[in-house]
């Protein structure tokens, strides 16, 4: 069933490549997205549907859910709002990561909230070495790479833990987060670079997602 349900997850992934930036993606790119993002949802659901655990992980992953379907949105209309919505729903999605791995474990290091301040200040550093375009958005930026960053560290230290899906799968998930801050707020020369951005952003996000609830 696992392997059934990831080659079909996969598919989903690959047809959302197939519409990314380019002629198909004002009429497609949105509803192929969701398709994706919900898919998710439903492996959740059918491999967790008796587990005490389903709920510690579902509320997070329909956070990220919403935030998918603002983040299509942007990708079509480039709409600062849209995006805004979308960073505050993913960062509620974060905190439900990290709830959930804090629930499983005995206990977490203190440096789990204090290293991600160092995430904060390269942000800043990033902003102005690659003059990213943020404007308005440079606060709440901010305030997410904290949280993205403590999720990804919380889930590196279950890794360390005898968790190793948890520690891959925060580690994608910052670096699909990092991916989709440039492709967002940088100014590509060339649209191919941009694409290969978001294929890059897209893969490593549903690859994360796949792992963290493959580690329940």
């Amino acid at each position: 069933m696992m392997v059934i349900e990831t080659l079909i997850y996969v598919a989903l992934v690959i047809a959302l490549f197939f519409v990314c930036d380019n002629s198909l993606s004002r009429r497609f790119y949105v509803p192929v997205k969701v398709v994706c993002s919900a898919s998710f949802l439903v492996v959740l659901w059918i491999n967790q549907m008796f587990s005490e655990k389903l709920w510690l992980m579902f509320w997070a992953l329909l956070a990220c859910f919403i935030g998918d379907i603002f983040m299509a949105i942007y990708n079509t209309s480039l709409n600062k709002q849209v995006i805004a919505l979308g960073i505050i729903a993913f960062m509620i999605g974060h905190v439900g990561l990290l709830n959930y791995m804090c629930r499983v474990t005995d206990k977490t290091n203190v440096l789990v909230y204090i290293v991600p301040v160092c995430a904060c200040l390269l942000v800043v550093g990033l902003r102005k070495w690659l003059h990213l375009h943020m404007g308005s958005l440079f606060v709440p930026c901010i305030i997410y790479s904290y949280f993205v960053s403590t999720m990804a560290i919380k889930a590196v230290e279950c890794g360390l833990n005898g968790m190793p899906l948890c520690g891959i799968a925060g580690v994608l998930f910052l670096f699909s987060d990092i991916t989709i801050m440039i492709r967002s707020f940088y100014h590509f020369k060339n649209k191919k670079n941009k694409r290969v951005a978001h294929y890059l952003e897209l893969g490593t996000y549903y690859a994360a997602i796949l792992l963290f609830i493959f580690s329940l």
